[in-house]
């Protein structure tokens, strides 16, 4: 049949339009969880990053005062490093 019962558009046009939606809400869809996919990759990066400052921190602490005065560092240094909160360069 040419025309679609009801309509007075020929069968393939029809047939077009109603695939044109379903593919231009795939595509928002798609869109949508790739920034939200590209959003919970960074939140990951920045936790990561958060631990491992924090254990860094950690670490310097636990450094004798012969290894800190090799490396050039004193206690005060270290203490105004490590009393830094985690999320801060």
């Amino acid at each position: 049949m040419w025309i679609f019962p009801g309509t007075h558009m020929p069968l393939g046009r029809r047939h077009e339009r109603s695939h044109a939606i379903p593919r231009a809400i795939a595509g928002a869809v798609q869109r949508t969880g790739s920034l939200l996919m590209n959003g919970a990759i960074a939140a990951a990066d920045t936790m990561m990053d958060w631990q491992e400052r924090a254990r860094a921190r950690r670490d310097l602490s636990m450094i004798d005062d012969r290894l800190l005065r090799d490396i050039g560092l004193t206690r005060f240094d270290v203490a105004r490093e490590t009393a830094k909160p985690f999320w801060r360069r």
